[in-house]
């Protein structure tokens, strides 16, 4: 299969937005300007927040990498703005979007799960320093999913790591392989491991990070896995991006 880019939903309008929010901004101050002396209504003084607040939108879209995913015909690349990941496709067990008990409904999660087989293949390459962002990312919403799930009465065990809100990661990991890992790759490891127990996925990519609605996007990655899985493997390992 033809690689695919995928640019974000995120990205879109920014351009318009800075214009848009410089224009509603220099309008504002002109006019202030010129009633330097007489009364400046309190709907000026909002017209120019509005402006401003436009504008940093507008930056924080484009602020975000063009490209969000590559979908090569044996792996997946995540672009993130502090780094980026990547997984081969026969190194993941399942896709889907994660989903959380509101009252006695699941609701789904705005974001699209993986759940992968072995670790250390996906913790090789990812930089430390993306490790750090996502750990603190993620961290609302693996808080969330804890409440929402005690409050439905799922057990938590005495000996759980969960059963506290204020827990950290632990600096150390050791994979079932047997590699060694310490600081912020350790402390992702750690996170994966709850991330599965409370919502069944080890690493979350943000809705806003897709082309398209998440159950279109579904199939376009599950069509990339099932093709990889009769295609034979790379001789080289991919690389995040």
């Amino acid at each position: 299969m033809e690689t695919q880019h995928i640019k974000p939903l995120v990205r879109r309008n920014g351009l318009t937005l800075i214009w848009a929010g410089g224009l509603i901004t220099s309008l504002m101050l002109l006019l202030l300007w010129l009633l330097v002396e007489g009364p400046v209504l309190p709907a000026y003084i909002l017209l120019l927040l509005s402006g401003m607040m436009i504008t940093l939108i507008g930056w924080f879209k484009l602020n975000e990498p063009p490209i969000s995913l590559s979908l090569c015909q044996h792996s997946l690349h995540y672009h993130h703005k502090y780094g980026g990941w990547a997984l081969r496709w026969h190194n993941i067990q399942r896709i889907d979007q994660p989903r959380i008990h509101v009252g006695w409904d699941l609701q789904p999660l705005p974001y699209i799960g993986f759940k992968i087989k072995q670790y250390d293949e996906f913790l090789t390459l990812i930089t430390p320093r993306l490790a750090v962002h996502l750990l603190t990312e993620q961290r609302p919403v693996l808080l969330h999913a804890l409440h929402n799930e005690q409050l439905h009465g799922q057990p938590v065990h005495t000996n759980d790591p969960l059963q506290g809100i204020d827990w950290l990661e632990e600096s150390h990991f050791c994979s079932p392989q047997g590699l060694h890992y310490d600081g912020a790759l350790a402390m992702l490891a750690q996170r994966m491991i709850r991330m599965r127990h409370l919502l069944g996925y080890d690493l979350l990519i943000p809705v806003g990070s897709l082309d398209r609605e998440p159950d279109d996007f579904l199939k376009l990655l599950r069509q990339y896995r099932q093709e990889a899985i009769v295609s034979p493997l790379p001789s080289s390992e991919p690389h995040a991006q």
